[in-house]
């Protein structure tokens, strides 16, 4: 059977079609096996680019970063003192004996001169009345050498009286030389008594003054029976009683009998960093705050200051006085001085935490443009806490770590956390 001429057409016009899409196809395949050359390479490169990009990342410290800020025109400065009290003695005994009585007791307001014990003194007592028994007995001796200087210059003048009568009478032979001579001699011998009768009178008189002396300084120790006190204040401590034993306070072992206070006027003593010294001046007020009076702040006077800085410490010790005579405050307390002082020079502030303070000193890490972190040595001015001032060392607008780590060394990267 042979084709029809239909037959033969359709054949010949489908085989150009056929082979058309045959061609399109195979088109299409190459293109996507060129795209597939070119393309998933380039996507597998940037991924893996990406994942080394994230190991690397992952792979360095990361750090958080602070810029240091320009502290206050004015700054204040705290530092921590004791309050203690202007003036404060132990008071002890002057004399032995015991405790008579008693008059105060801790907590006790007292003024200047107030009798605070009564000491007995029966041994002062006794040796007073034998001194001064003594020092009439010297007076008696002393009027005694005094009579017997009279008798001795009586004896002289009469003595000197004969010499003159003898002496002529030698000439006319009316007495012997014999005679002459004894009355010269006599004469002697009575202006030496006078001279023995002048130098006892002043040794009486040295014995009666000696134990005049005596009596006076048993007057005085018979005085120190009564305690008193030196100044006006609060007794703060008492460590005796009424029938105790007491001992010159001048020996060995010796206890005071109180302790007293003068509490009215509060001084603080506090060590001024060097960095503030010069903003330190007598007479400049400054604020005094304890924990115990939260939101009760009292006005402070500095009073005095060292005037010179400690070669170990950096430090100036300053004063300062605070009114207490409503008796708010206690001596003994812990409490926090506060001055404003305007900055002499521009300094910068940075948080605390981002110094590094090791064997080596005191410095920041510092982050580069290109995340490289260097250790930079800087001084502390002013320390507030959670935040320090740095007198020298920065510029300004460096990144610093916030908190580094003892990891970090000088010269490595980071990553910067955003």
């Amino acid at each position: 059977m042979t084709p029809t001429n239909s037959t033969l057409v359709e054949s010949e016009v489908s085989t150009p079609s056929r082979t058309k899409t045959i061609r399109v196809v195979a088109g299409v395949v190459v293109m996507i096996f060129l795209l597939a050359i070119g393309i998933v390479p380039r996507v597998i490169r940037n991924r893996e680019a990406q994942d080394v990009v994230h190991a690397s990342t992952v792979l360095l410290p990361e750090v958080i970063v602070v810029q240091p800020h320009q502290a206050p025109a004015h700054t204040s400065l705290s530092l921590p003192g004791s309050l203690e009290p202007m003036y404060t003695a132990s008071v002890y005994a002057r004399t032995n004996g015991y405790i008579e009585k008693r008059f105060v007791d801790i907590g006790a307001h007292v003024k200047a001169g107030q009798i605070l014990a009564l000491i007995s003194t029966p041994e002062i007592d006794q040796q007073l009345n034998q001194a001064r028994a003594n020092v009439q007995e010297a007076a008696a001796a002393v009027e005694q050498s005094k009579a017997a200087l009279q008798q001795a210059q009586a004896n002289l003048d009469l003595a000197r009286i004969t010499r003159d009568r003898y002496a002529p009478l030698i000439k006319t032979h009316a007495v012997t030389q014999q005679s002459v001579d004894d009355t010269e001699q006599a004469f002697n011998a009575r202006n030496a008594d006078v001279s023995a009768a002048a130098a006892n009178i002043a040794v009486t008189q040295a014995r009666l003054s000696a134990e005049k002396a005596n009596v006076e300084r048993l007057v005085q120790l018979q005085g120190f029976e009564r305690v008193v006190a030196p100044f006006e204040g609060v007794i703060t401590a008492r460590n005796v009683e009424q029938g105790d034993l007491v001992n010159d306070g001048s020996g060995n072992g010796s206890k005071s009998l109180f302790s007293i206070a003068q509490s009215d006027v509060l001084r603080v003593q506090v060590e001024v960093p060097q960095s503030a010294a010069l903003g330190i001046k007598d007479g400049q007020q400054a604020t005094v705050t304890v924990e115990e009076r939260p939101g009760h702040p009292y006005t402070a006077i500095v009073s005095r200051s060292a005037a010179s800085v400690d070669l170990a410490a950096r430090t100036m010790l300053t004063e300062v006085q605070v009114d207490n005579h409503d008796g708010s405050l206690l001596p003994g307390m812990y409490g926090q001085v506060k001055f404003d002082l305007a900055q002499s020079q521009p300094s910068l502030v940075i948080p605390s935490t981002a110094l590094v303070i090791d064997k080596n000193g005191t410095h920041v890490v510092t982050v580069t443009s290109d995340d490289t972190v260097h250790f930079i040595p800087v001084d502390i001015g002013q320390d507030m806490g959670a935040q320090v001032e740095i007198s020298q060392g920065l510029r300004g607008g460096e990144r610093l770590v916030s908190n580094p780590s003892d990891l970090l060394s000088n010269g490595q990267k980071v990553f910067v956390v955003q």
